[in-house]
């Protein structure tokens, strides 16, 4: 009798939850993703054991980071409101991604444009 076993760990990200129309820290009115990471082993591809899980909540206007405790993360998963003051910022290594905004179209756009994404305006 020959056996084959496929079996792993992976790290995961799967999104619970979008909140919409919050001010994020940065001032800018935008959308929030809440998500949760975890590492998982798995045989054929079926999950078996979960484990190192991580909820946190990222803006879409300056891709910033914060952490959610596991009590409030409960709670995120059924709620349709998101209150910033009970999430914890992540300090990130390298916290010029974004520029302020386009000399042209005032719109956010990343540091290693070249050109502006909305109005096609030379950066620099």
């Amino acid at each position: 009798m020959f056996f084959i076993g496929i079996f792993g760990i992976q790290d995961k990200k799967k999104q619970l939850n979008e909140f919409s129309n919050i001010v994020c820290k940065c001032g800018a009115l935008s959308r929030a993703e809440f998500f949760e990471k975890f590492r998982y082993f798995h045989i054929f591809f079926i999950p078996v054991i979960k484990w190192n899980e991580e909820y946190m909540v990222r803006m879409r206007c300056c891709m910033r980071l914060f952490k959610v405790t596991n009590a409030y993360a409960d709670e995120l998963k059924s709620s349709i409101n998101l209150d910033m003051n009970k999430l914890e910022d992540i300090e990130l290594a390298d916290k010029k991604i974004i520029r302020d905004v386009c000399a042209n179209c005032n719109e956010r756009i990343h540091l290693l444009f070249s050109y502006c994404p909305y109005c096609g305006n030379r950066i620099g």
